[in-house]
């Protein structure tokens, strides 16, 4: 017996292990490319005078570019030859430049199995110890024939270092400002939110004594944005700083700021500065790193690629990471008087560049790319980009803006024209880390776009942001299709007036669906505001919105600015601090939307409806309104969140609400957000239309970047109630603060009440 199992154990190996070996192989994991007559071959091991060939490869991709211009009107139009990059660190001391002089339709690609790396950075090792502020430091004098100098920005084993920051946590608040340092005053500027100021008064309790004051970045936060600058000066006596450009937005006595890049607070492991004046570096180690084997990775250069004139340029499965960041210059936009002032774009990160640009061209795409460490905007799409897609890529740690599309607001037969962009399977997370006020996915001036099925979390700003004229003058901006993203835990309390998505002016075509947007935190402290989950903005107009899931946000599920003609149709508006709906924030006397068969779910007495000025505003059918803790005591609010409420019915008489059902839509378990209704739902036998809200995100099935999996994030991670603002014991039933042994009491009758009430209650 023990013999036959022998045979058999032997039998079975002998067919099993090929496919073993095979499966685990590095040609199994990746087959080979099939290879064009005019394929090349590049190698960080190659040499550029070889032939370009697989076992002859080229060493840099400068010098595949310059071989394939010779093929230039050789090569057949339809033919796309591809650039194989094997795996390794393709180090950039200038930007790749793509022009009318190269061939059209390449495609640049990682070979099957390996990963190729195009990077700003280049390595910096040689350090010495030394004790710095009571701790252990690694330093070392850089060589401007050998190093990179004057950098910002730091890494180490694929990781963004962080620069040395004081306070260590929290901010500071400005003092008082300065007028007699600022550019102009109420009566002359030209725009009534800046002073151009240049300075500003700190509590001197609050400043220590700065080792080079010129290295020091002053960040401060306010409105929808943050400032970035350096210091000039500073008195200590007074508290009086002086800043490096003047401000885009008025410096305000409840401002926060903070110091970066000050060496005195530099005492934690894998913090650094970087001493301008002396070109040395310091850096905090780690467990386990010693200063003779430690390399840090540090980069000069902002931007990689530039892409002008020439089609069909592709990159696929590459990886675009370390690069450093720069003062934004200005440019046109808000106005001719920017850029003698020097003053940066008031919104949105405007004017950051991108680490990869592209214009006048087309059938550009960034298919299972990854950008990672990146100290501008990952990818702009720039006038005259057409028919253009970035796919299945994965975003990480970028400065500024993900993705950002669009040229100028012209025509659409211009030549400017950006027109028929795709953005869609990405995984954006960890965007706007240098410039806060920066977006996700961003949409200026441009003639339809597909931005769908992105995951978009860990921002300070909006996710999505459509269109960039405020009011109802013309925009180029039309048939913009949001479909099917995630996006979650933006905001994050640091900035105001910012949305899951954003919307700007005049829009026909423009369609929001089946997103899910939760999690959307303004700045709660004074002078802070808006949370919104889906947020139409000035003029926004002609926009059909639909099937989407939004919950938990910090101030409404849905907030209209001024705006007419919208649609909106068959949503989940649930569980926001404020409100559910905020109407809208300027009264014109015309109708905002039609705002029908949508489900209104709130919690604790938070208004469903606020800001319903007037009947005229919006024409509300057919809506099923809930709330969670107290059942049928739904309340509306002619006026913010916080005024006088109505019920249901005294609206309805007022006329600011129509047929309206005040019933229990069924979720699941909405407390815990699973938003799943049941088939005997009022809301379903109303005509709801239900939808698989749980396909918003990434593709299951895909491969995002190089590895990550489509997918798998579900639709509710991270999701947290909104609990901002309310007082401990606050009982929305009556107004008062239940504590104590009485508070209890009252809490418990007022339970009772309500269980009551909606047991033997019927709609409304």
């Amino acid at each position: 017996m023990k013999k036959l199992i022998s045979m058999f154990l032997t039998m079975t190996l002998v067919f099993i292990m090929p496919g073993m070996f095979a499966a685990f192989s590095p040609r199994s994991r990746a087959a080979e490319p099939e290879e064009g007559p005019n394929d090349l071959f590049v190698s960080p091991s190659g040499d550029d005078s070889a032939a370009g060939t697989k076992d002859a490869p080229l060493k840099t991709i400068p010098a595949a570019k310059e071989r394939l211009k010779a093929l230039k009107g050789v090569v057949a139009e339809d033919e796309t030859v591809r650039v194989w990059l094997r795996g390794g660190r393709y180090e950039q001391t200038e930007p790749l430049a793509f022009g009318p002089d190269d061939l059209p339709n390449v495609t640049f690609a990682s070979f099957p199995g390996e990963e190729a790396l195009i990077t700003g950075s280049r390595a910096i090792t040689g350090f010495s110890e030394e004790t710095v502020n009571g701790v252990r430091v690694f330093t070392k004098t850089l060589d401007p024939e050998s190093d990179p100098v004057g950098f910002k920005s730091l890494f180490c084993g694929g990781e963004q270092l962080p620069v040395a920051r004081y306070p260590e946590k929290g901010y500071f608040k400005v003092k008082a400002t300065a007028p007699e340092d600022d550019l102009w005053t109420a009566e002359n500027t030209p725009w009534s939110l800046t002073y151009g100021q240049r300075s500003f008064f700190a509590d001197p309790e609050d400043l220590t004594e700065f080792t080079n004051p010129q290295d020091v970045q002053v960040r401060i936060l306010h409105y929808w944005h943050d400032e970035l600058m350096f210091l000039t000066g500073v008195d200590y006596a007074t508290g009086k700083l002086s800043l490096s450009r003047p401000s885009s937005m008025l410096i305000r006595d409840i401002d926060r700021y903070y110091f970066e890049n000050v060496f005195e607070a530099m005492n934690e492991p894998g913090e650094w500065y970087l001493n301008t004046q002396t070109e040395k570096l310091y850096y905090v180690p780690r467990d386990g790193e010693t200063a003779d084997s430690l390399t840090l990775y540090a980069s000069s250069l902002e931007r990689l690629v530039e892409i002008e004139g020439v089609d069909g340029i592709s990159f696929d499965r590459v990886r675009f990471t370390e690069t450093d960041w720069m003062i934004p210059v200005p440019t046109d936009w808000c106005g001719e008087w920017r850029g003698p002032a020097d003053i940066d774009a008031p919104q949105a990160a405007y004017d950051v560049r991108g680490v990869i640009e592209v214009r006048y061209a087309q059938n550009v795409s960034f298919t299972n790319c990854e950008f990672t460490n990146l100290g501008a905007s990952a990818v702009k799409l720039l006038a005259g980009v057409k028919r253009s897609r970035v796919d299945s890529c994965l975003f990480r740690n970028i400065a500024a803006t993900g993705v950002f599309v669009g040229g100028t607001n012209c025509r659409p037969e211009e030549a400017d024209c950006t027109a028929d962009i795709t953005v869609t399977n990405n995984d954006i997370s960890g965007y706007g880390r240098k410039f806060f006020c920066a977006i996700g996915v961003q949409i200026t001036y441009c003639d339809g776009a597909q931005i769908s099925h992105n995951e978009i979390s860990d921002g300070y700003y909006t996710a999505i942001s459509d269109g960039w004229v405020w009011g109802y003058s013309y925009q180029l901006t039309n048939n913009i299709k949001i479909t099917e993203n995630l996006v979650y835990n933006i905001g994050q309390g640091w900035l105001s007036d910012m949305g899951g998505v954003y919307t700007l002016g005049i829009q026909p075509g423009t369609v929001i669906s089946g997103n899910v947007f939760h999690n959307v935190a303004a700045d709660p402290g004074e002078g802070g505001y808006g949370g919104w989950g889906v947020y139409l903005d000035e003029g926004s107009s002609q926009i059909l919105v639909e099937k989407n899931l939004v919950f938990a946000c910090g101030s409404d599920s849905y907030h209209l600015h001024y705006g007419k003609d919208n649609t909106v149709r068959n949503n989940i508006f649930a569980m926001s601090g404020e409100s559910q709906v905020r109407v809208n924030s300027r009264d014109e006397g015309h109708k905002t939307a039609d705002f029908t068969g949508n489900i209104i779910l709130t919690d604790n007495g938070a208004p469903a409806f606020s800001l319903m000025h007037s009947a005229a505003n919006l024409t509300a059918e057919n809506n099923t309104l809930w709330d969670l803790s107290l059942g049928r005591d739904v309340f509306v609010c002619k006026g913010g969140s916080g005024d006088r409420k109505m019920t249901v019915k005294q609206a309805q008489t007022a006329r600011l609400l129509g047929n309206t059902s005040v019933a229990d839509p069924m979720f699941a378990d909405a407390g815990n957000f699973d938003f799943t209704l049941s088939s005997d739902s009022a809301a379903v036998k109303n005509g709801f239309e239900t939808w698989d809200y749980t396909a918003a995100g990434t593709i299951g099935g895909t491969t995002v970047g190089l590895a990550l999996q489509g997918g798998q994030t579900a639709y509710g991670d991270g999701a947290h109630a909104v609990t901002e603002g309310v007082p401990e014991g606050f009982c929305r039933f009556c107004g008062a603060v239940h504590t104590g042994f009485f508070g209890s009491i009252a809490a418990f009758f007022h339970n009772i009440f309500l269980f009551f009430r909606n047991l033997f209650s019927t709609d409304a």
